[in-house]
């Protein structure tokens, strides 16, 4: 939980930083039309492919609506000639894969290694050959899959969501209808019009693949050329030309979108492709972030979505903020979005905010090509023919933003006149009726998709080379150094001092660390103000146990990152003359993530018997003194108590250098050697209510359903086995939306919360298949207390959470982030390899004693929100 996270910005001309180079690569297209990006990453452990079919929805007719997306499932469920689908493939092959559909595209993706990478290819490109062999039952199991997923997704409101898109565009429009169908146009589409559609738009001609991550250039290419180059070239169906959308303003009402009164608002872009779309969807960005920080600053609107609506020849952006029940919410609703839009049409002409934004978008322009799922879709855009480059073409494009250009584009897009303003109101219809035109199936419909001797087999595969180091400086700083090819740095000197220090005054830590004032001149200055200037990216938080300090930017800063945050926090000093102005804003930061919390949260923490966390404790700043917040920070703001951790791209040998200069002083009283002070024990909470129900008026005919269980104390050291648990659960519950047909808008997450971590059932199920939905759940959770329960799942969970722990560290954040984890619970530095392998090689029988005991009657608790109280009566029962 973070108490506090604050942001140090510079003043002044920024000087622009040298181009950071991420993984480049370079595109070849073969005779038959495939067009091919490669990017080897030495760095990375795992290999991303992702194709992109130019077959997305826009090539669909209204009544034949869901067409692509239905594609896209088929495509994965095709039965190959060994009998198995191209899933239960794809699932020995690779770590991770999947899908999406959009307006223009269809998308697939896949984590292997590079050993799996000829057959992960392979398994594409049979998408592209022509064939289309799909079982009776896997069709009818797919369409089910599909018609839940609109359900969830729309919440029961889809008829909604289409008229709003038919008003934005037009009901003949190919952008005009509801991305994935509708139930009753997804249940009139046949095996025929799916594969008439693959046959005519999966074609190699119509494809961009993009390789990256930990493989050579000519391995990559030697499989591409291996597996995709031999396809035959295919006529391709033209693609459905896009009209341009006539932009008129104005306001109309709608009813029916989920969350009741509110307003929405909808910005039409330029075609993304163009200069002026580029520089749209910039400003429509920074209308984002400037709706998101007025809902929290004002209050009062409960639900906020933005959307990405249309495609890249005719973009859109709409802004949903509701309220509940309240008409009133609707006026304030309304202003808020229109405010947002005024004050990012003022920013564009103002130099200071421009060269702000200017720093913002290079980190972002970055981040994309940190992460391999996100660099892998950015370098198919490049394969694709788009007209933006790789990084270094991004990064220059961004320096010639100008305050001049953003203004004229802001005049077009932000303009009252073409903005379109819609009045929302609830529905006088109940929605969530569900959906009835399903093929009901068994369980044994559910192909194992992975054997655990095969996931175990792909991770022995990853090079064991271990990239992280560590040492002690001599003042008694501890420096965890994680070099990659990344193009940003992140620093984080995470100090042993949080609010369980301060058991008096739990929040004398937050204002200790946010006093904390950058030297006003001198070389300590001056590096603080290079840190700034080169866009870097600062902040402070707080949890129970510890004070972090971040710096974060492009990895040409480094030198200027370590400096600065070591001028920042060790010579740094107090200025108490703007204590009250910090402490306005501690507070307020306060009510800001009170305001934003979760539903599920605030349930999950009523159950509890008691929460100990800074954020819900009534403490007042004033009672303390300025002397007893300089004694906290010269108690605990000490090497001796510190780590500081260095992740992305840098050399490791020139940052160790950097470090010892930085960090390494042994002035008073940051280099003094002492004694850590004694922590008071705190024992973790227990769950206290079986059963809760609260009776609330509705606006619809769900009813709102929470399960959860605390994790225990000996597992907080093992996320790898709790992210198990959380899959074995989300598969089940995947698993009845899929056997049932019906909205059950479940989702598990886990949450850490009054110092324990809880995993949590939650959503909405329709009140009519309330009973049934029970009895399903029930039935679910009593298999998983049984080894042969457990074991029919396991396999299919455990890949996708071996997957992610691996490709979690693909980025200096994540990395950084995991390093923090390690370093506070003093474990080694390659754990989460190891974590990995655990995952991979857990037996059935050890789970299935530890579900046993999480989801046992005196642990697992649960919540009932609406009017059916016999119904809800009988989750005593599970």
């Amino acid at each position: 939980m973070v108490l506090l996270a604050l942001v140090l910005v510079g003043c002044g001309t920024a000087r622009l930083p040298r181009a950071a180079r991420g993984p480049e690569g370079s595109w070849r297209t073969f005779a038959n039309g495939l067009r091919l990006y490669v990017a080897p990453d030495a760095s990375g452990d795992l290999v991303r492919v992702h194709m992109r079919v130019r077959a997305g929805s826009r090539n669909e007719g209204r009544a034949e609506a869901g067409l692509a997306h239905f594609s896209e499932h088929v495509a994965f469920a095709r039965t190959l000639a060994d009998g198995r689908t191209v899933l239960a493939a794809l699932g020995e092959e690779a770590l991770a894969y999947g899908g999406t559909t959009g307006a223009d595209s269809v998308d697939f993706m896949a984590t292997t290694v590079a050993a799996h990478l000829p057959t992960v290819l392979e398994l594409f490109a049979s998408a592209l050959d022509g064939s289309c062999e799909v079982r009776p039952e896997v069709f009818a199991r797919e369409r089910n899959v599909v018609l839940s997923e609109i359900e969830t997704r729309t919440r029961g409101s889809v008829g909604a969501y289409d008229r709003l898109l038919a008003s934005i565009y037009s009901p003949d429009h190919p952008y005009g209808h509801v991305l994935g169908g509708t139930p009753e146009t997804v249940s009139a589409l046949t095996a025929k019009d799916v594969c008439d559609y693959l046959r005519g738009r999966f074609t190699p001609g119509n494809t961009s693949i993009a390789i990256t991550g930990g493989v050579t250039e000519a391995r990559a290419l030697a499989a591409a050329e291996a597996t995709l180059k031999p396809l035959a070239k295919r006529t391709t169906l033209p693609e459905v030309a896009v009209p341009p959308v006539a932009v008129v303003g104005g306001r109309e009402t709608l009813a029916g979108l989920p969350g009741g009164w509110g307003s929405a608002l909808v910005l039409h872009l330029p075609p993304a492709d163009s200069e002026d779309g580029r520089l749209a969807a910039i400003l429509a960005e920074a209308v984002e972030r400037e709706v998101r920080e007025l809902v929290g600053a004002y209050g009062q609107i409960s639900g906020l979505e933005v959307h990405r609506l249309g495609g890249s020849a005719a973009p859109a952006m709409i802004f949903i903020a509701t309220g509940g029940v309240q008409a009133e919410v609707r006026a304030f609703a309304e202003e808020i979005l229109a405010q947002a839009v005024a004050n990012v049409r003022g920013d564009a002409a103002d130099k200071q905010k421009v060269e702000a934004l200017r720093r913002r978008l290079r980190i972002a322009a970055a981040t994309r090509f940190e992460r391999l799922d996100a660099r892998a879709e950015r370098l198919v855009e490049v394969a694709d023919g788009s007209r933006r480059g790789t990084l270094a073409t991004d990064l220059r494009a961004i320096d010639g933003l100008t305050p001049a250009a953003l203004t004229r584009v802001a005049e077009q897009v932000l303009a009252p006149g073409r903005t379109r303003v819609f009045a929302l109101e609830p529905s006088t219809a109940r929605a969530g009726s569900g959906v009835t035109a399903v093929t009901r199936l068994t369980d044994d419909a559910h192909p194992v998709t992975a054997r655990p001797d095969v996931a175990a087999r792909l991770l022995s595969e990853i090079p064991a080379t271990r990239r992280n180091s560590s040492f002690t400086l001599a003042n008694g700083l501890t420096v965890v150094l994680a070099p990659s090819s990344s193009p940003l740095v992140d620093v984080r000197l995470v100090i042993q001092a949080g609010a369980v220090d301060a058991p008096e005054h739990p929040l004398l830590p937050a204002l200790a660390a946010a006093l904390v004032a950058p030297p006003k001149q001198g070389p300590h200055a001056k590096a603080v103000a290079k840190m700034t200037a080169g866009g870097a990216e600062t902040d402070v938080f707080i949890n129970l146990d510890l004070t972090i300090f971040k710096a974060r930017g492009l990895a040409s800063e480094a030198e200027h990152l370590l400096r600065g945050l070591a001028a920042w926090v060790i010579a740094g000093d107090y200025d108490f003359a703007e204590r009250a102005a910090k402490v306005d804003g501690i507070y307020r930061e306060i009510e800001k993530q009170r305001a934003a919390e979760s539903t599920r949260r605030q349930l999950a923490r009523g159950v509890l018997d008691q929460c100990v966390e800074p954020l819900f404790l009534d403490r007042t700043l004033d009672e303390l003194s300025d002397a007893a917040i300089a004694a906290f920070r010269q108690q605990h703001f000490r090497a001796g108590r510190a780590t500081l951790i260095v992740a992305g791209g840098f050399d490791e040998a020139a940052a160790r250098a950097r470090v010892e200069a930085a960090f390494g002083g042994r002035q008073g009283p940051w280099g003094e050697r002492a004694a850590p002070p004694a922590r008071p024990s705190r024992p973790a909470p227990r769950v206290t209510s079986k059963v809760l129900h609260l009776e609330t008026p509705t606006t619809n005919a769900q009813i709102g359903v929470l399960l959860g269980f605390v994790v225990p104390s000996e597992l907080r050291g093992e996320p790898g086995t709790v992210s198990l648990v959380r899959q074995l659960l989300e598969d089940a519950v995947d698993g009845v939306r899929q056997r049932l047909g019906v909205t059950y808008g479940l989702s598990v997450t886990r949450d850490e919360l009054c110092d324990a971590e809880m995993v949590l059932i939650g959503g909405e199920i329709d009140a009519v298949h309330l009973d049934q939905g029970i009895a399903e759940l029930r039935q679910t959770l009593a298999r998983l207390r049984t080894a042969e329960g457990v074991a029919a799942g396991l396999a299919a969970a455990q890949r996708p959470v071996a997957a992610r722990i691996l490709a979690g560290a693909a980025d200096s954040d994540s990395i950084a982030e995991r390093l923090v984890y390690i370093v506070a619970h003093g474990l080694p530095l390659d754990y989460y390899r190891g974590e990995a392998r655990d995952v991979v090689l857990a037996r059935a029988d050890a789970v299935a004693e530890l579900m046993t005991r999480l989801l046992a009657p005196g642990s697992l608790f649960a919540v009932c929100i609406g009017e059916s109280t016999a119904s809800c009566e009988s989750l005593s029962s599970l």
